[in-house]
């Protein structure tokens, strides 16, 4: 995977295509509904009455101390609760989607989407006031906020959709590859409904039997005479390798990538990632890779300052591991070996001790039993694991050292697995090696998808789709779905 593109796109151009103006309606949504709130509750005579009537129809009950006191501690204390509301709400739309743009281009039922996340904002809130036996805050004036602020929100969202097509900033200019049923059915239903701005300005049928050099270099002539910026691939006849060959070209010239393919299933069934579906076929986003960029190196930064808190948090955890391993028999507490990671490039990883001592030299003698075919090595039950060390590896407590890779900046929280040096060196396709193009990580998205029960191959479909598609919301939802993964030890040994 390269870095860079040869096609610079103007930046007001970038901005308008991205998420940002919809993330800003959203502010704006949320700022008017809590001020909008206050002046029905406080200033209007039917607000008050309104609220009279929601408290006694729902069976509220609330301290006239306690509302005398309400009007100034709103409004003193509106940026933290701003800040607060924002907080809960914005991640939730993320995780739904909200932001997904041309990621998703068939119908998401955003209106549906933006109340279901209020709604659950709202269930946050009120589970907080129960366990914390909170009565001053009033339960009405939160549903009420809540609910101007999915109808503004809603609103916002329509008016901008509107402002951009207007402006044909958003405009997005593709490239269609393909000429079979469901590249046809692609190109009627971008030509009709013109999805967050898709507009296909340049097909390529291909030729059978596939060849895929002349047809990378008639893609390349394409993208540069029409000045596009996203190539669809709705040719169901290419191999993973093709595909892997087609993506790279795309990153190169700086284009957003489609693939209708069922060969990347993997990232469907396995990984649960968002995807249109056209004629049964998933339809994968791949965005240009962010690496190098100013956003994902304040990412990275960010995770660097989370891992030393978590490192400090956990010290006392660690050293009561520590203590274990040491009483299970001898050996160092820690395992400290050569992995790959970015560019090729070995570090020194460090993991509490699982296995008993010298079982690097075993490895050979048990090389025969490997249940994961080609690529990795992996035993459901690897003779050489101690009895705490299988309790360590069950929940991946033995990953915890790795903070201090991440620390160093040697590794991230989120990204490709570090592979060993022998598994390394039985890659056996060349599009394989593009899972160290970033930082290896303490978790990914094979982590979660079901780990050791995943073979190389689709681990590496899942690593370069993570690579090419990574921001702050597939990241989130990738570590709290490890928290998941860890605590019931899904696919773990």
């Amino acid at each position: 995977m390269k870095a860079g593109s040869t096609i610079q796109r103007p930046w007001r151009e970038r901005l308008y295509r991205s998420a940002f103006p919809l993330l800003i309606g959203d502010l704006f949504a949320i700022i008017v509904a809590y001020y909008g709130t206050l002046f029905i509750r406080f200033y209007n005579p039917y607000g008050k009455q309104f609220f009279t009537w929601i408290n006694v129809s729902f069976g509220f009950r609330e301290s006239a101390e306690v509302g005398a006191s309400l009007e100034t501690f709103y409004l003193y204390n509106a940026p933290r609760i701003l800040c607060l509301l924002a907080a809960t709400l914005l991640p939730l739309y993320g995780l739904t989607h909200l932001y997904a743009r041309r990621r998703l281009i068939r119908s998401l039922h955003s209106a549906l989407t933006v109340v279901m996340a209020n709604l659950i904002a709202l269930g946050l809130f009120y589970g907080y006031f129960y366990l914390t036996r909170n009565e001053f805050h009033p339960r009405s004036v939160f549903a009420t906020l809540l609910g101007i602020t999915a109808s503004l929100t809603i609103l916002s969202r329509w008016l901008m959709r509107k402002l951009l097509d207007h402006s044909r900033l958003s405009i997005c200019r593709v490239l269609l590859i393909g000429e079979g049923l469901e590249a046809e059915f692609i190109d009627r239903y971008i030509t009709v409904k013109h999805p967050e701005g898709l507009e296909v300005v340049a097909r390529l049928p291909v030729k059978q039997p596939l060849t895929i050099t002349p047809l990378l270099e008639q893609i390349k002539a394409l993208v540069k005479s029409h000045n596009t910026h996203m190539i669809l691939c709705a040719e169901k006849q290419l191999s993973v390798s093709q595909i892997m060959q087609l993506l790279e070209l795309g990153e190169t010239l700086g284009q957003e990538m489609k693939i209708l393919s069922d060969k990347l299933n993997v990232l469907i069934n396995e990984a649960g990632v968002a995807a249109d579906f056209f004629m049964e076929l998933p339809l994968v986003h791949f965005a240009v890779s962010p690496t190098g960029l100013p956003g994902h190196r304040i990412r990275q930064l960010f995770f660097r300052v989370l891992a030393a808190a978590c490192l400090l948090i956990t010290l006392p955890f660690m050293l009561f591991i520590g203590l274990l391993i040491k009483l299970s028999g001898p050996g160092p507490v820690f395992f400290m070996q050569d992995r790959i990671g970015i560019n090729r490039a070995p570090f020194r990883m460090y993991k509490f001790r699982t296995m008993h001592d010298r079982a690097e030299e075993l490895q050979a003698q048990i090389e025969e039993f490997n249940e994961s075919g080609e690529g990795l090595f992996k035993i459901k039950r690897d003779p050489r694991v101690t009895g705490v060390g299988r309790f360590l590896r069950r929940f991946s407590l033995d990953e915890l050292p790795q903070l201090i890779n991440v620390v160093r900046g040697e590794m991230t929280l989120v990204g490709p697995r570090p592979l060993p040096r022998r598994d390394f060196e039985n890659y056996y396709e060349e599009w394989h090696y593009s899972r160290h193009s970033g930082l290896p990580g303490l978790t990914c998205l094979w982590q979660v998808s079901g780990r050791s029960d995943i073979s190389f191959h689709n681990m590496c479909i899942l690593d370069d789709y993570y690579l090419r598609n990574q921001n702050i919301m597939l990241d989130l939802k990738i570590i709290l779905r490890t928290v998941g993964v860890v605590l019931f030890a899904k696919g773990a040994y």
